[in-house]
């Protein structure tokens, strides 16, 4: 790992950049942009124009996407982010047994390398490479949208395996926000003592509008030391000033304490987690023009954990963060062409009981250019951010869209990258027992080459066909090694590929009967062994049917996933290969009016046939689960 001084030049330009964002001059003629969803045409705010960059960056460019809108959420009765971005077609979520996500796109196995934006803003951890997302309440969220790679570099750093950008839901300006109170309040109770419940409402408060949410959860866990006490509370305003200026303020609390019960092979009854994390946002935003908006978000966080071995040692994380990312995007009055700019500054400091205090200063400045004509989208991208240990770090990406006839699209993209070792990987990692990994200060930073090229047909917002190929090339892939201690440790290798096949279907037969369907097929090695990289299998594939009876507007829901033999480790040892397994989850939602309020039953069944298989090494599926609820809106 080498050692260069962050050069204050950058951190300056990136703290200029972010300045001329906050005090660009507001011209706006406040136009507004008006969008149709459901069957209300609801009039929004710049507070929106996240949202709306987004569908038309989506829509229009080169880039392979797949989105979810708030009034699909509501209609699945999705309880989570984590279950919004499961049912997404090529995205895995794995729980791990505390706090914390692992998502995998595209069939990557990889730790980290997804980039997640809240409102535009990044909320990785550099301790652990993965995502808390059991912070951001699901009754916040306008949108989520996932984009596969290789990812537009406006979007951020830490992007090589993708990137999710989630938009939660401000009200000010809308016909929600005329109504004087809204509340929602959810309730549900399953198997394995699982008794889970959420409220939120909001209203006006002085020239804007707040809302609040509260959440929390409980459960046994089939596996001793599997349990889990978890809530979070989430305070949100957002007001709207001259000149089309909107500012959002977030914050956010979330507690957990719960068991870490190790592998089969390594249990750990004893061992024990506490987490705690509180963060606040700032978001200022506006229009310049009728062409260009800006935004700018200032956040911290902290964060606290407490991780008890097997042995009763005990060991304590304290994590503190401040950031500040800006944003500018700026369109011709011809709609011919589009630049986007960001950029971002972030300090993070760390102290733990085991290595000691570290640091990681975050400077970058990013920019993308894209290009159209009648039936062609050019786009191209640079950037460079600049990392505490880890010197200057450059991204390059590009794009082209070709509409060689109605509903269909030819895409193509490119792009380099860089992915910086999170200091779990570098020293001890503290989200998951220390008593199954440790870390390795020597690691180097991963250079990655990928690409993918596809055609894509849409005949309607509901009913499309894609087909893409898709191929990663890594320098200093970090790989898995686990000793004879039974703990792992991360290594540098020399380089690794990954390249396949992915299909995507979404159709519908008739206004009350859908599908969704999506396969994965691929192949992947590590060179210098010839070894199949780790949780990377052959074959994944996920089907959803979904339908609404007539009558009753019963809504049902089945999902089939397949995923195909893999390796937990890098030696590909029998031993520790995970067989392939099919697995199915149901879910019935009864809409019914009770004492004129909407009220929603749902019943989930998960693993409806009970299916024995392992989501990591030694660390089983709880098998069949049923958890049901109500839903109540006053």
């Amino acid at each position: 790992m080498q050692t260069v001084n962050m050069p204050y030049s950058i951190v300056a330009a990136a703290v200029f950049v972010g300045g001329i964002l906050l005090f660009f001059p507001h011209t706006s003629q406040g136009a507004h942009e008006v969008i149709h969803q459901d069957t209300q045409t609801t009039t929004l705010e710049t507070m929106v124009v996240t949202a709306d960059r987004l569908r038309e960056f989506a829509t229009n460019n080169p880039a392979m996407v797949e989105a979810v809108g708030r009034r699909e959420i509501e209609q699945r009765n999705i309880r989570s982010v984590e279950e919004a971005l499961g049912n997404m077609g090529g995205v895995e979520v794995k729980q791990t047994s505390g706090v914390g996500s692992r998502i995998s796109i595209r069939g990557s196995g990889k730790t980290g390398g997804v980039l997640v934006l809240v409102n535009g803003r990044p909320i990785n951890s550099n301790q652990y490479g993965g995502v808390d997302l059991s912070s951001i309440p699901i009754e916040t969220i306008e949108s989520i949208t996932v984009f596969k790679p290789p990812v537009p570099v406006w979007l951020g750093t830490g992007a090589s395996d993708g990137a999710i950008s989630i938009v939660t839901r401000g009200i000010t300006g809308t016909r929600e926000a005329e109504q004087k109170q809204i509340a929602k309040i959810r309730a549900a109770a399953g198997s394995y003592g699982t008794v889970e419940g959420s409220v939120s409402g909001q209203g006006k408060l002085g020239p804007g509008t707040a809302m609040a949410s509260a959440t929390g959860k409980h459960r046994d866990g089939k596996r001793t030391n599997n349990d889990l006490d978890s809530g979070n509370l989430l305070l949100h305003w957002d007001g709207s000033f001259a000149n089309d200026r909107m500012l959002e303020l977030d914050g956010r609390y979330l507690s957990s304490e719960y068991g870490s019960p190790g592998p089969l092979d390594n249990p750990t009854p004893n061992a024990r987690q506490s987490y705690k994390k509180a963060s606040l946002d700032a978001r200022f935003s506006g229009a310049v023009g009728a062409d260009g908006d800006y935004a700018l978000n200032v956040y911290g966080e902290t964060i606290e954990v407490e991780d008890q071995s097997q042995s009763g040692m005990i060991s304590t994380l304290d994590d503190d963060k401040l950031g500040m990312k800006g944003e500018y995007n700026w369109n011709d009055e011809a709609d011919r062409w589009t630049v986007r700019t960001s950029g971002l500054v972030e300090n993070d400091r760390l102290d733990h009981t085991f290595s000691g205090r570290h640091s990681r200063i975050t400077a970058g400045l990013g920019l993308q250019v894209d290009r159209k004509w009648q039936d062609w989208i050019v786009t191209g991208g640079a950037r460079g951010d600049q990392v505490s240990n880890f010197g200057l770090n450059p991204g390059l990406s590009t794009g082209i869209r070709y509409a060689f006839a109605e509903g269909w699209s030819l895409k193509a993209n490119i792009g380099s990258s860089v992915n910086i070792p999170t200091f779990g990987q570098l020293y001890q990692p503290s989200h998951g027992s220390i008593d199954q990994v440790r870390g390795n200060p020597e690691l180097n930073k991963e250079k990655i080459l990928s690409a993918d090229t596809g055609v894509e047909y849409t005949w309607d917002k509901a009913q499309s066909v894609q087909l893409s190929m898709f191929r990663t090339e890594t320098v200093d892939p970090i790989l898995y090694q686990r000793g004879s201690d039974l703990i792992y440790r991360p290594i540098n290798g020399d380089k690794a590929w990954r390249h396949g096949l992915e299909a995507t279907w979404k159709y519908s037969f008739a206004a009350w009967l859908s599908l969704d369907a999506n396969l994965i097929v691929q192949d992947s090695e590590i060179r210098e062994t010839g070894n199949q990289l780790t949780y990377t299998p052959h074959l994944k594939g996920k089907l959803t049917l979904q339908s609404t009876l007539p009558r009753t507007e019963t809504r049902l829901e089945t999902s089939v996933r397949y995923t195909g033999r893999q390796y937990s480790e890098m030696e590909n040892r029998k031993e520790q290969q995970l067989d392939s397994y099919v697995s199915v989850d149901c879910k019935i939602i009864q809409p019914f009016t009770l004492s004129d309020r909407k009220v929603e039953w749902f019943l989930n069944i998960n693993n409806l046939f009970d299916t024995g298989y392992e989501i990591h090494y030694g660390y089983p599926d709880e098998g069949f689960f049923v958890l049901s609820g109500l839903n109540v809106s006053f």
